[in-house]
C-alpha cells in the first residue's frame, strides 16, 4: 500500500483526500499546507471518522516538514473566479508552485499528479523542476473531460458509459480537441453506431457542452471539487494498484510543453504519450491547441 501526500488543504485537496481514503488507496495519507494548523485540522477531521473508513494513518503537517511520498497530489493554489479563464491564475499559481517545488526539494515524491490550474502549464513547471530528479509528473489534464464526454455520449445513445471509448486531448480548456473519428461504442465506430441507432450526433454541440461543463459547475457552486477529486483518485488507483489503464493525462508532448494525450498508467506513473491517428481537421485542432498553450507556458521562465 502507498503513502499519498495531498499538497494543499483547500476544498479540492480535501475532496481528493476523501476520495483516496474511501477507496482504500493509501496506508498513510498526509495533508501538507503552508498553514500547518489547517493541514492538521483536516487530518484530525478524517481521523475522527477512522472507524468508518478503510484502515489508513492520516496526518497533517506544514509544508516545511514534508517527507517523500509514493504519490503526491498537487492541489495547491487558487482557483479562477467564477466565469474566468483558467489562465487568469497563472502567475499566482506559478509562484505557489515554485514555493512547493523548493520546499519539497529534499522530499520529492516518486509520482506527482498535478491538479492546480492551469493544469498543463503547472504540469510542465513540475516536469522541469522534478523530472530531472526522477519524479514522474503528470497532470489530470483532459481525463475528467473524457469521462464527461463518455457520459454524455452514453446518454445520447442510451448505452452504458463503460461501452463508450472516447477521448478528449490537447489543452484542458476551451481549445480541447475531440477526436470523434477514433471514438467507439463497443466494437463499432461511434458514428456508425449512432447511425445504426438512428440517433444523429451534433459533434460540435457535444464538444461545446463538455467544454462548458466545468465552468457551469463553477458558476453554480463557486468551485469544482467533487468530480476532479474522484478523477485524481482514479488516476492514483492506476498508479497504486490498477495498472495498465490508458487514460488521457497531461504529459510532455513537445519540447517544453505539456498537454493531454492517452498514456498508460502504472506503478512508475504515466508512460509516454500515445498519439492517435487523427483526421486532418482534428490534427489541425491539435496543433492549434498546442499553440494556445505556448505563450502561457513560456511564462514559467519568469518564475
Amino acid at each position: 500500500m502507498a503513502e499519498v501526500a495531498i499538497i494543499g488543504s483547500g476544498a479540492v485537496g480535501v475532496a481528493c483526500a476523501g476520495s483516496v481514503l474511501r477507496q482504500g488507496l493509501a496506508s498513510r495519507l498526509v495533508f501538507y499546507d503552508r498553514k500547518g494548523e489547517r493541514a492538521l485540522g483536516e487530518a484530525l477531521d478524517f481521523q475522527h471518522a477512522g472507524p468508518l473508513l478503510p484502515d489508513c494513518a492520516v496526518e497533517g503537517r506544514p509544508l516545511t516538514e514534508a517527507t517523500p511520498a509514493d504519490v503526491a497530489v498537487i492541489a495547491a493554489g487558487r482557483p479562477p473566479e467564477a466565469g474566468a479563464d483558467r489562465m487568469t491564475v497563472i502567475d499566482g499559481n506559478l509562484e505557489v508552485a515554485g514555493e512547493v517545488a523548493e520546499t519539497l526539494a529534499a522530499a520529492v515524491p516518486r509520482v506527482a499528479i498535478v491538479i492546480s490550474n492551469p493544469v498543463d502549464v503547472l504540469t510542465e513547471f513540475f516536469t522541469r523542476a522534478w523530472g530531472p530528479r526522477g519524479v514522474n509528473v503528470f497532470g489530470t489534464g483532459t481525463s475528467l473531460d473524457s469521462w464527461r464526454l463518455r457520459e454524455l455520449l452514453a446518454a445520447r445513445l442510451r448505452v452504458h458509459p463503460g461501452s463508450v471509448h472516447a477521448w478528449v486531448i490537447g489543452e484542458h480548456g476551451m481549445s480541447a480537441v475531440f477526436p470523434f473519428s477514433v471514438a467507439r461504442v463497443g466494437p463499432f465506430p461511434l458514428r456508425d453506431f449512432a447511425d445504426r441507432r438512428g440517433r444523429g450526433l451534433d459533434e460540435a454541440a457535444i464538444a461545446e457542452e463538455v467544454r462548458r461543463a466545468g465552468p457551469r459547475v463553477h458558476e453554480l457552486k463557486g468551485s469544482t471539487s467533487s468530480a476532479i477529486a474522484l478523477t485524481a483518485a482514479r488516476l492514483a488507483a492506476h498508479v497504486v494498484r490498477e495498472h495498465g489503464a490508458i487514460v488521457p493525462v497531461s504529459v510532455r508532448v513537445d519540447e517544453g510543453l505539456c498537454a493531454s494525450l492517452p498514456a498508460e498508467l502504472g506503478p512508475d506513473g504515466a508512460g509516454p504519450a500515445l498519439m492517435p491517428e487523427l483526421e486532418e481537421a482534428e490534427l489541425t485542432a491539435w496543433e492549434r491547441s498546442l499553440d494556445v498553450l505556448r505563450d502561457p507556458t513560456a511564462r514559467i521562465d519568469g518564475h
